[in-house]
């Protein structure tokens, strides 16, 4: 068994293309002894976002606290999500998330260990962005 608490988890950024100011917990992961399912926590901070996206796996959402839109590029629209809800995200099916300026959003994602095959599909060739953290103000304040 495994019990931890998430501030015992380092927070990391988000490195895909195309993120913005986004860090995820992996609160229970493989090297925990998972063999089917992973545990994560992500943040999204204001003006945030993960790119539009899509895998060959399900996962499964459920909303702590805050809010932010989902973005559905095929269908053209953003669903603002809250506190309390659930989503489901079928694979293959393209997904992003983004908040505004003053808007947080801190989300669980559950999803496979063994994601076949292993492929991200990211929509953005945009840079990571992340400048919440002090240690990442630090370096580039020390350029």
């Amino acid at each position: 068994m495994k019990r931890v608490h998430r501030t015992d988890v380092k927070a990391e950024i988000v490195r895909e293309p195309g993120a913005k100011e986004t860090t995820h917990r992996k609160l229970i992961d493989t090297p925990d002894g998972a063999d089917r399912f992973v545990l994560t926590e992500f943040e999204v901070s204001p003006n945030g976002s993960t790119p539009p996206h899509f895998h060959e796996w399900e996962h499964e959402i459920y909303v702590l606290e805050g809010s932010m839109g989902l973005v559905l590029p095929d269908q053209g629209r953003t669903e603002e999500v809250g506190p309390g809800e659930a989503i489901f995200i079928p694979r293959g099916e393209p997904h992003g998330f983004v908040t505004g300026p003053g808007q947080t959003c801190r989300f669980l994602v559950v999803a496979p260990c063994e994601r076949p095959p292993v492929r991200n599909v990211f929509l953005s060739e945009d840079p990571y962005e992340y400048t919440q953290m002090p240690e990442y103000t630090s370096l580039l304040e020390s350029k």
